[in-house]
């Protein structure tokens, strides 16, 4: 029996650390999801725009105004591992997403929801910067991949009604 760590493949931890930063609905989960995702040297480029990456998080917070929760689906996703080696290690990913957010205020007894559609581009590297932990009996095991550069293209887009 392997007692090796089976990583997810690059475009399934993409989607799952999108999700992650999505559904936070506290300061403390979102912030631990941004770090868990993006390096704090990342190159970040949204609607064309190079932002530092304070204004990429200042925007993501701005689309989570009062949230509820979300519900984030993915079209298609594509990736390139840089070493065939080790796919897991580092590589690009290209996805398409929607996230729907529901926002803790309501409307007519209807909570108020917005819709994001995007594609993300991503390179995704092991970050030296990320502390490794300290020897455990538990075998302790770091992720340390990060996305270094992220190419975003968003739009909020209107929210379809659900109807009963």
């Amino acid at each position: 029996m392997s007692t090796a760590m089976m990583l997810p493949n690059l475009s399934r931890w993409t989607m799952n650390h999108l999700t992650a930063i999505f559904n936070a609905t506290n300061q403390a989960d979102f912030n631990g999801a941004i770090d868990a995702f993006l390096s704090h040297k990342a190159k970040l480029t949204l609607n064309g725009a190079n932002v530092s990456r304070a204004e990429f998080i200042k925007q993501f917070q701005t689309e989570k105004f009062d949230e509820a929760g979300a519900e984030v689906t993915f079209n298609d996703a594509v990736q390139v591992a840089k070493d065939a080696q080790n796919p897991t290690a580092a590589g690009c990913v290209g996805l398409f997403y929607n996230a729907t957010i529901a926002e803790n205020i309501t409307v007519q007894d209807a909570a108020v929801t917005n819709q994001y559609s995007g594609s993300l581009n991503v390179v995704i590297e092991q970050d030296p910067d990320v502390p490794q932990p300290t020897s455990s009996p538990m075998r302790g095991y770091s992720d340390c991949r990060r996305v270094t550069a992220l190419n975003q293209v968003s739009t909020e887009v209107p929210a379809t009604t659900q109807s009963a």
